[in-house]
């Protein structure tokens, strides 16, 4: 059954006429509803809740004459706990409706929604009885009696359900022994072979880093000159397109998808110690450009964050935004908040958005459209394209030029956002997602077993995952804006939990590596290996091919080493040119966004990379000792600062 959030099914006439009848609102208060419904579409009742006009427990009381069934507060008559807690709180949630309590082949239901026979025949099925006693209450009042006799069963399938189901696919064990070892293994049969053949030992070590570094940096590259290449082919098509539409007297643009046509959308806010601003984000999700009877937003705080809590009940929130309140538990990570979130979105899709992020104005309704078109795609175009469930907007700074190291992050961020994850959408290769304005259909994110609470990249991980499961991710032209990190022990943590995931990531998909080769194939493999392994193995090598001339030039000097003419022309090649081309094509993409005052700061990427080495030894050591352990990144750092270019292309 699809679901519902406000039970207002009924006929709309008849609920607003009993409305004011009731003297509850006047002729002016519905007429301007009904034009909102007329115009979006969605539920009239829900409508008359967001414009003030009424409350939600007068509108149920209504309602619950409408279908003769008495209104219960189901805090102050909560339902048999032991009733709820054999049922599925999802299945309660979507449908709106808990069981009271249970006797033989009678049951008596509190519903939020019209008690329709479909409905009444689906309650008899779940609950086992042939005769059901119906009574009305409020959608809030369903999510509240289920999450407080589903606790521990929402918990456990927050943390632990899909690591229990599918073990291979979780990060909960951490790192394999033999993954710990080989490592280990490795640094100490080097050590033993530099003091044996100094050389032998270091040219190796030389024309490993330099390898893995060349290989990443092409990859990198490559996705980069892929996404150019098929963004002025499609430029090209467009205007044929235009120009096509134009001589055939047709508008020039496909008219965009209707209030009244668009979905029910869930927000994800996973907030933690964000009293400071979350007014802020409040504020920003106001200016999306979506109708509001159709968005369902939900505040995720932890129970043990009662600073972030009481800030949120001081602001009083629109009627749309539900606070859910995740209990304490372990592990305490972003992950494990959105999934017990999930738990109670009624949306067909979902999107998670950080604290400080601000969006596009049109990013869901783009969305909603990729969705739109993939479906007709795989109905009339192609039934063998795999089904999307994913799509990624870019990420950006609103605050980039902040600072020479904020201004370092929005070039990196640009390249990765702008240029390298549409390559990896055009060739087909999996997309590792960001951590923030990811939008799924919700139903398969649910069948994906959702986010892997034990990974600090969770976003990396599930990316991966969506193509395993022979489904893809896409990217679309939108933009949300971050706050970058602007103090460097800031981004050294943030950066450290990121590469942290990236190992990990990389450790969970290679404990099997034939099965994942078969889930990827050779290309999906190989984006595996040399992006997702091969990102933090280059960091910690990088010190030894920005090294290398200092190397060469100290052992010569000084203890008379003498390495292979080929490996030092070669590495010294390596090292210039391949810095170059990367500053050239981070130069040029973030100009674009931001323009030369910040692509400028390109030059400096050699040195940026070395806080990347430092962050990635740092992630390396808390792989094995505290793989678990999430580093909170703080907001609002920044105050009030946003740069010129935010918010334009």
């Amino acid at each position: 059954m699809k679901s519902v959030s406000i039970a207002d099914r009924a006929v709309n006439g008849q609920i607003g006429g009993q409305l004011v009848e009731a003297g509850l609102i006047d002729e002016l208060a519905l007429a301007r509803a009904l034009a909102v419904q007329e115009e979006e579409g969605g539920l009239l009742g829900r409508i008359l809740i967001l414009q003030g006009a009424v409350s939600r427990w007068q509108l149920f009381t209504i309602l619950s004459e409408q279908w003769a069934a008495p209104i219960v507060n189901l805090n102050e008559t909560p339902p048999d706990i032991h009733l709820l807690a054999e049922l599925r709180a999802e299945t309660l949630i979507n449908q709106g409706w808990v069981p009271l309590s249970r006797s033989g082949d009678d049951a008596v239901v509190a519903t939020s929604v019209p008690p329709t026979q479909e409905l009444l025949g689906t309650m008899r099925s779940i609950l086992g009885v042939r005769n059901i006693s119906l009574r009305t209450t409020t959608d809030w009042d369903v999510d509240q009696a289920v999450e407080r006799a589903c606790r521990r069963l929402l918990l456990y399938q927050a943390s632990d359900l899909h690591a229990d189901e599918h073990e291979s696919e979780s990060a909960r064990l951490g790192l394999k022994r033999w993954q710990k070892s080989m490592p280990l293994a490795a640094v100490i049969v080097m050590i033993i072979a530099i003091f044996a053949s100094p050389v032998w030992a270091l040219s190796f070590l030389l024309g490993l880093a330099n390898i893995v570094f060349l290989a990443n940096i092409s990859f990198k590259v490559l996705a980069g000159i892929r996404a150019n290449v098929v963004r002025n082919q499609n430029l090209k098509w467009e205007y044929e397109v235009l120009v096509a539409r134009k001589s055939e007297g047709l508008p020039l643009q496909e008219p965009v998808i209707a209030d009244i046509d668009l979905p029910l959308y869930t927000i994800l806010l996973p907030v933690y110690n964000e009293s400071n601003i979350i007014q802020k984000l409040l504020a920003n999700l106001g200016d999306l450009d979506y109708p509001t009877s159709k968005l369902e937003i939900l505040l995720l705080m932890e129970e043990n964050d009662t600073g972030t809590i009481e800030a949120a009940r001081a602001i009083g929130p629109p009627e749309n935004v539900r606070f859910i309140i995740i209990p304490e538990g372990a592990p305490q990570t972003k992950p494990r908040a959105c999934n017990y979130g999930l738990s109670f979105a009624r949306g067909e899709f979902v999107v998670i958005y950080d604290a400080e992020d601000k969006p596009d104005p049109g990013q869901l309704r783009d969305s909603v459209a990729a969705f739109r078109r993939d479906a007709y795609e795989r109905e009339h175009r192609n039934a063998n394209q795999k089904k999307l469930v994913c799509v990624q907007s870019a990420l950006n700074y609103f605050n980039a030029d902040f600072n020479v190291l904020t201004r370092m992050f929005a070039i990196e961020y640009s390249y990765w956002f702008d240029s390298m994850l549409p390559g990896l959408d055009q060739s087909n290769l999996p997309i590792p997602l960001g951590g923030t304005s990811n939008h799924f259909e919700a139903q398969s994110l649910r069948e994906l077993g959702a986010w892997d609470p034990y990974n600090v990249t969770e976003d990396a991980d599930l990316g991966l995952r969506v193509s395993a499961h022979g489904y893809r991710v896409s990217v679309i032209d939108s933009t949300t804006w971050e706050e970058a990190a602007s103090k460097l022990r800031m981004w050294i943590r943030q950066r450290t939990r990121w590469i942290k995931g990236y190992i990990m990531t990389s450790a969970v998909n290679s404990r099997h590596p034939i099965q994942t080769f078969k889930n990827n194939g050779v290309y999906g493999t190989l984006s595996l290996i040399v992006l997702i392994m091969g990102t933090p193995l280059t960091f910690m090598l990088y010190p030894l091919v920005l090294g290398f001339t200092v190397i060469t030039y100290v052992g010569v000097q000084f203890i008379g080493l003498h390495l292979p003419e080929w490996l030092i022309v070669a590495g010294t090649f390596n090292m210039i040119v391949s810095n170059a081309v990367m500053i050239g094509a981070s130069m040029m993409t973030s100009w674009r966004r931001y323009g030369w005052r910040v692509a400028i700061f390109a030059l400096l990427l050699p040195a940026y990379w070395v806080l990347h080495s430092l962050a990635a030894y740092r992630a390396a050591y808390q792989i094995v000792f505290d793989p678990h352990k999430w580093e909170k990144t703080p907001h609002g750092v920044s105050g009030e600062y946003v740069s010129a270019h935010a918010g334009t292309r």
